[in-house]
């Protein structure tokens, strides 16, 4: 799903942007303008099928012009009109075998099982094909089995599950109210951790493609996001370590303005272990709150400062207030509860031996590469907390195989559960990230084999996980590995060796006090 989300969110935005403007008075819901711009950010709903389509294509290995071939079926225009044709009673039959009335625009379910159907029919076709013929043949039997499964079983077998799923979270939240969005507040930092939190993608697009709005979720983003941004603020006020306070205010900012959670979650709260607490506790209680105000989102950008908007609702003013207090009680209860529970500051050099290590001969560092490939510069890299430099200062090089090995001698720190991430601090102290891919978090560690524990002690050229890059690349996601000093401000330069490609074990990057 990840490679649709940026058209489901600019496209909902949009929307939004036509909503601000209507209730401004700027636009007419009459005029064309109002409707035009309306139009753009339905445009992703309305097409949602072949969106998925090609998403899916890509996760599952079948053909993506076959799947959009199936998928623009289910919103043809004719087709579409036979189908309303039958919602008022005509009998439409395709082989004289009866259709169902359904409506496939703005739906999910139907075009990720076609897909998936795709690939085995392919293969079917592909071995009953006479070669000679493959080229004209084998597309016009595929489309031909494929098209009625679709039309006659899939698509309506889809779309009511997609309504019982729909309404099953519908009945969750009704039956739960405030408490349901409350309960997801306080467990979505630790689903983020986990990467659960990915199942709730189709749910929340699917709603949103239905009702316009999204009402459990989404409001318990509100008081998680932030939350880490307040629990970011009290570490940053209270901390000793520059290094650490400079982490913070970095990560702080990026949650609270940006939504962008991961560095104060990773680089903080789980890092700290107790202002975990402090989020988790916040969660609930803003959770609580947005659900009792009735709070719900247009989109499904993540909540933050500048995406506070798409929680507005048009028919009631009163909640641009309520956005306002549940952000503010979310960075406020977050922050003082971090101040109360405290935290187990990391240590700080005294300053005498700051002193004596600005006078001593500069020391440099070498970090080899952990694999064989192309290099690229962190601002190359396609995740803003990595080409911004959130967590550090590094490079990436794109995986030409898939034995990742330890870039330096260290000692393991950090472990992820999906194994597609792994911590090491050298004996004098460089902490290095190794992050293996973009987004992959979502795999929930398929593809990633890694024997390495916490407290290990490995040289550099360990093995330390093991990757299926085809897997990674199947599912539409960058084989980038990515290594990161996530204690640079304790570093004075960074030199970057100009490498277009790199071998496993190779120096590319020096770190100098």
């Amino acid at each position: 799903m990840s490679p649709l989300i940026p058209a489901i969110i600019g496209g909902s935005m949009i929307k939004l942007l036509a909503m601000l403007l209507e209730m401004t008075g700027l636009l007419s819901i009459d005029g064309s303008t109002y409707n035009i711009l309306n139009t753009i950010g339905d445009a992703s709903f309305f097409f949602l099928p072949l969106l998925v389509a090609v998403s899916a294509s890509k996760k599952f290995g079948s053909n993506t012009y076959l799947a959009m071939a199936i998928a623009g079926l289910m919103v043809h225009p004719v087709f579409m009109e036979w189908m309303a044709k039958a919602a008022e009673g005509t009998t439409v039959t395709f082989a004289m075998i009866p259709m169902t009335s359904v409506k496939y625009t703005y739906t999910i379910i139907p075009a990720i099982v076609m897909t998936w159907l795709l690939k085995y029919i392919e293969n079917y076709v592909d071995k009953i094909t006479p070669v000679v013929t493959k080229n004209f043949l084998k597309p016009m039997l595929i489309l031909l089995v494929a098209a009625p499964i679709a039309i006659l079983l899939v698509g309506p077998a889809g779309v009511w599950l997609g309504t019982a799923i729909s309404n099953g979270v519908f009945f969750i939240h009704d039956k739960l109210g405030w408490l349901a969005v409350a309960i997801v507040g306080a467990l979505w930092p630790l689903l983020v951790m986990t990467g659960i939190h990915r199942v709730f993608t189709p749910t929340i697009v699917q709603t949103i493609a239905d009702t316009g709005v999204e009402g459990m979720v989404m409001p318990s983003e509100i008081g998680a996001n932030l939350s880490l941004g307040g629990v970011s603020l009290a570490v940053a006020l209270k901390t000793k370590n520059r290094e650490l306070r400079q982490t913070a205010l970095a990560a702080a900012s990026s949650a609270i303005i940006a939504g962008i959670t991961e560095p104060a979650l990773y680089g903080v709260a789980v890092r700290l272990k107790r202002p975990m607490i402090a989020s988790v506790i916040t969660g609930f209680v803003a959770g609580a709150v947005a659900g009792m105000a009735g709070l719900a989102s247009h989109s499904m950008a993540a909540p933050g400062l500048f995406t506070s908007v798409q929680f507005i609702d048009r028919d009631n003013p009163m909640t641009i207030a309520w956005v306002a207090i549940v952000m503010i009680l979310s960075i406020v209860l977050s922050f003082v509860l971090t101040l109360v529970i405290g935290f187990e500051d990391l240590p700080v050099e005294e300053e005498n031996l700051e002193e004596i290590h600005r006078d001593q001969v500069a020391q440099t560092i070498s970090i080899k590469s952990p694999v064989s490939g192309k290099v690229k510069k962190l601002s190359e890299v396609a995740d803003e907390v990595f080409s911004k430099e959130v967590l550090g200062k590094g490079f990436a090089v794109v995986s030409s195989n898939g034995q990742i090995v330890s870039p330096i001698t260290g000692t393991v720190t950090a472990v992820f559960p999906t194994k597609h991430a792994i911590g090491i601090t050298s004996d004098k102290g460089l902490e290095v990230l190794v992050h293996i891919g973009i987004d992959t978090v979502t795999l929930e560690g398929k593809g990633f084999t890694s024997n390495i524990k916490m407290g290990d002690k490995i040289y550099q050229g360990t093995p330390i996980v093991e990757v299926d890059l085809a897997l990674i690349e199947a599912a539409g996601l960058a084989t980038d590995t990515i290594v990161v000093v996530t204690n640079s401000a304790e570093y004075a330069n960074f030199t970057l060796l100009e490498k277009d490609e790199v071998s496993e074990g190779e120096v590319i990057l020096d770190v100098e006090k």
